[in-house]
């Protein structure tokens, strides 16, 4: 009888003391919860997948091939508006209207006054050199013989765009930088308040119709007005969206994968546009298959997903639900929980959250703050000193001892090893080391130059070389680390307002080049400086390695405030986030071991 008193007094004491236990862990649980910070989007998104089926299905088909367009239709106008070797045409039997010069600037826009000669030669049979000196140049009165060898014909060619005419060529190619500057703009705005996926529709429609609406030009004043049009205002922005909208499906492990192989197809496509070029040769043909073929990509319409990612920074969660939903079931994971994820990052934004989610961005909101303001001035500058030299270096390739179309196949084609090279040192080394490092290996290159030399040309180009496959380089990266540093709900327009102020940065790379009249490694000594500038700057940014994209304002502005000491030059490329988990077991043997846990520290 004792021994059954014992025996339930016992139990029940057992049971109070499992009780308590549950009690106690939940108390606990409760307060680690609302001490710890809630699952963000890059946590949702490691549940159901950040690097699957899904988001390599996506990139290949999707964002690789869109990514043509930003090449072939922006780049194509070193082949519309070739310049071939000419001079003025001279009628049959009246020879001695050429100038006795072998000054080429002469013998391309001048000839000897007709009018004089004829005088003369009414007074004296003598021939024209013993009184050369007494007539008159002037301007081609029959037009120009063009050396078609290069190019079959151009915009040049066409209009006679050379001498006198010659500055329709630069008003043409201003109006095409003037058109980025103001397109970047416009772009970041739609972009972020109207959506990736209306954007990409947007700038695809104004691709295809005016750009091939460009090669049916009837004079250069109508060609103007078409490539200042919307398709010079986007045509930038279209890299700029698919590279962070690939960002935005992808987690930490893709985000290096998508940013280079788009960079490392936009040099294949800059390499390929230079085969089509070589084989086309006709500036009215080259421009329609430059933009035409991509009336193709509005298959799209059937089955480009909007970004998940921008759906929650502007609260449309039902929109965010359904998308995480595919993404899950195509990579695998049907039995997470989409709806419970999504809605406890709902559940637990703050006030600040919730408000900055309803209400519109702009970009004042990248200045409001002093660390953000810091970053985007530093991540402007950079950009600005990659479109300079980039650009700079293009446009110096005319200059090497090979035809234009080899140069522009070479130019594109040097920057595909510098891909492979950083791919590595990204996940090893950080996004910080690896842009300074690109930077400072370009100023080098480009600065070396000064030491070669005379007499020694290819020394000079593999000096520009080495400038391009460094810059080449550095444009990828930075691409990258912008998209990591400003957050999601200013993305758009964050890197659209870099972009701009780059484009107009474009304006100074023709004026650069130009400068080698005066001294001919003059231009690389100044991109090499730039360049040197740049990299150095760039260790003023924090390391984005391993880190979640800040998704709001306040996220970016805590970003890199305080130095980390996981940030530097070997940061590991696998470290993990510490992020609570959202769903938490109920059983009371799991309610236990978690007390059981939490006595014990």
């Amino acid at each position: 009888m004792q021994d059954l008193n014992f025996k339930k007094i016992s139990d029940s004491v057992r049971r109070m003391s499992f009780q308590a236990m549950d009690t106690f862990a939940e108390i606990s649980q409760h307060i680690l919860m609302s001490a710890t910070k809630p699952p963000d989007f890059d946590y949702v998104l490691e549940q159901v997948g950040d690097y699957g089926k899904y988001q390599l299905v996506f990139f290949f088909i999707i964002c690789l091939p869109a990514s043509l367009p930003s090449a072939f239709s922006a780049f194509n106008i070193p082949f519309v508006v070739g310049n071939p070797p000419h001079s003025c045409h001279i009628p049959a039997g009246k020879e001695y209207l050429r100038p006795l010069t072998n000054d080429t600037q002469i013998l391309s826009c001048k000839q000897y006054n007709e009018t004089q000669i004829n005088v003369f030669r009414a007074f004296t049979s003598a021939p024209v050199d013993t009184y050369s000196d007494r007539i008159d140049l002037v301007p081609c009165q029959n037009g120009w013989d063009y050396d078609n060898s290069t190019y079959l014909d151009s915009l040049v060619t066409e209009f006679n765009l050379v001498c006198d005419q010659q500055s329709w060529v630069e008003i043409s190619t201003t109006s095409f930088y003037v058109g980025s500057f103001i397109g970047n703009c416009l772009f970041g705005y739609i972009a972020d308040k109207f959506g990736r996926r209306r954007s990409f529709f947007v700038i695809l429609i104004v691709l295809v119709v005016c750009g091939t609406a460009n090669s049916f030009a009837k004079d250069i004043e109508s060609f103007i007005i078409l490539r200042f049009s919307p398709v010079w205002l986007f045509q930038h922005s279209f890299r700029s969206l698919l590279l962070f909208v690939s960002m935005e499906f992808m987690g930490n492990s893709g985000r290096i994968f998508s940013g280079l192989m788009i960079s490392l197809f936009f040099g294949a496509a800059m390499a390929l546009l230079g085969v089509v070029a070589m084989f086309i040769r006709r500036w009215r043909q080259l421009t329609f298959f430059c933009n035409a073929p991509f009336v193709v990509l509005f298959c799209y319409y059937f089955f480009l997903p909007e970004s998940p990612r921008w759906s929650v920074s502007v609260g449309k969660w039902s929109e965010a639900k359904a998308q995480l939903k595919k993404i899950a079931r195509m990579n695998g994971k049907k039995e997470v929980d989409v709806d419970e994820l999504v809605d406890s990052i709902k559940n637990h934004q703050n006030a600040r959250e919730e408000e900055e989610t309803k209400r519109s961005h702009n970009v004042t909101d990248l200045f409001k703050t002093p660390n953000l303001r810091k970053k985007t001035f530093i991540v402007t500058y950079i950009w600005v000193m990659n479109a300079i030299i980039y650009n700079g270096l293009t446009l110096n390739v005319s200059n090497l001892p090979v035809d234009d179309y080899w140069s522009f196949i070479i130019n594109g084609a040097v920057e595909l090893p510098g891909y492979f090279v950083v791919w590595p040192l990204l996940q090893c080394a950080g996004r910080r080391w690896t842009l300074a490092a690109t930077m400072i290996v370009c100023g080098i290159g480009c600065v070396s130059a000064m030491f070669v030399p005379d007499g020694y040309p290819w020394l000079v180009a593999s000096a520009s070389f080495i400038g391009k496959f460094g810059v080449g380089s550095g444009f990828a990266v930075i691409y990258i680390f912008a998209g990591e540093l400003y957050p999601t709900v200013v993305r758009a327009i964050g890197m659209g307002m870099s972009s701009m102020v780059a484009g107009s940065g474009l304006l100074l790379a023709p004026h650069i080049v130009n400068l080698g009249k005066i001294i001919k490694i003059l231009p690389l000594l100044i991109m090499g400086l730039m360049a040197l500038s740049a990299g150095i700057l760039t260790f003023f940014l924090p390391e984005t390695l391993g880190a979640p994209l800040p998704m709001t304002i306040e996220d970016a502005e805590s970003f890199g405030k305080k130095p980390d000491p996981d940030s530097g030059m070997f940061t590991q490329a696998a470290k993990k986030r510490e992020s609570q988990p959202l769903l938490e077991p109920h059983t009371p043997m799991d309610r236990r071991r978690r007390s059981s846990r939490l006595m014990n520290i």
